[in-house]
């Protein structure tokens, strides 16, 4: 039996989409363990413990965010294993040592986003090179490995994201009464949605050009609404409000702070259409959410969100620089929502789980996994 150590930064503390990458692939990776016959344990610098249901307690360390001990603790872990993943590049120099003293073991690097889409240096740029596998999670990801990074091609492989193997995937589709009177909505308004992260120092996830887009559309549709759901911090939650008075939108943009996970399905049911034109998405998990859900979405030209989209086969994917072509693909929305009922949604949702599903995923990982053990 072979050893294999997964090394991330946080599975089990928070809900944002490298959180819930990590916790799938801890979950796939302990279920494939007797099938391919290795042991796998995992390491995390911010977590405290494991959620039972992904991964086993017993094999699991946390460090609360203590970065010494974390390495430290690493470090004579991996002195036992045969196959060491680094499920962010953050983690380099724990591969770094690996290499040095191990240089016929196997390491893989898991690459999401933006954190290498520029060129390298240091010692992420020799983690790089001394990786004997990457993971992308999209194949833009992928393309900016190979372009900015020199890596050969065949030593990345497109590793998509997928839908948590304990998502509530609805039966129904309609729009919950009580988040429509709590946000003001109307049975008969339509409804725009982004959920994501609301960060001065990223800006990266489209939303204001939604609200320009909005507001070249709301003097002839004045039933749309935009909310905005997702933690934000206070510097950008002054300048997104700032903005939606400039525009003229505070009864149509609506800022819904954080979500609790138990609401999330009803947010994205309460849509009409899930709209993120991102620039920075390694792959954007919540569009094969809101898919999930049984909801149509608009995504970006300019990241990984290509391939939550499947090319635009599963959605409509818009210049994201470009105002009105996003308000264009919202208004296409708006006069053809009759023509999309309850059969399609249902048809999108059997769509997603079978491109993104986790078991898909699982069996994804299971092909990559048996290429590295042999």
């Amino acid at each position: 039996m072979k050893n294999i150590l997964f090394l991330n930064l946080a599975a089990f503390r928070n809900y944002g989409g490298l959180e819930k990458f990590n916790r799938c692939f801890l979950k796939a990776l302990d279920g494939l363990g007797s099938d391919l016959k290795y042991n796998a344990t995992g390491v995390s610098l911010c977590d405290e413990e494991a959620d039972e249901k992904y991964f086993p307690q017993s094999l699991y360390k946390g460090f609360n965010n203590n970065k010494f001990m974390f390495v430290l603790h690493s470090i004579l872990k991996m002195l036992k294993q045969d196959i060491l993943i680094l499920g962010h590049i953050n983690t380099s120099v724990i591969g770094i040592v690996f290499k040095t003293l191990f240089p016929e073991r196997k390491l893989v690097l898991v690459c999401h986003g933006i954190e290498v889409w520029q060129p390298l240096k240091g010692i992420k740029k020799r983690v790089m090179d001394k990786a004997d596998y990457i993971l992308a999670v999209s194949e833009y990801t992928k393309q900016q490995i190979v372009q900015k990074q020199g890596k050969p091609a065949s030593m990345v492989f497109v590793f998509h994201n997928t839908i948590d193997p304990y998502f509530s995937y609805p039966a129904a589709y309609k729009k919950d009464v009580v988040l429509q009177k709590r946000y003001g909505i109307k049975p008969t308004d339509f409804v725009v949605y982004t959920l994501c992260r609301l960060s001065s120092k990223e800006q990266y996830k489209g939303y204001d050009a939604v609200i320009e887009a909005i507001a070249t559309l709301c003097s002839k549709y004045q039933h749309v609404k935009y909310l905005i759901a997702g933690k934000y911090d206070e510097v950008e939650k002054k300048r997104v409000n700032e903005l939606v008075t400039v525009k003229g939108l505070t009864d149509k943009v609506i800022l819904a702070g954080y979500v609790d996970e138990r609401e999330i399905v009803k947010h994205y049911q309460l849509a009409d259409v899930f709209v993120m034109p991102s620039t920075g998405e390694g792959f954007g998990i919540v569009f094969i959410e809101a898919m999930a859900c049984g909801r149509q979405v608009i995504g970006g030209n300019a990241d990984g969100s290509i391939d939550a989209l499947r090319g635009g086969d599963m959605g409509t994917i818009v210049n994201a620089d470009d105002v009105y072509a996003i308000a264009k693909a919202i208004e296409d929305k708006i006069l053809s929502i009759n023509q999309f009922n309850d059969t399609q949604s249902a048809l999108l949702q059997k769509k997603v789980v079978n491109y993104f599903g986790f078991d898909t995923y699982k069996g994804n990982l299971k092909t990559i996994l048996q290429s590295i053990l042999n």
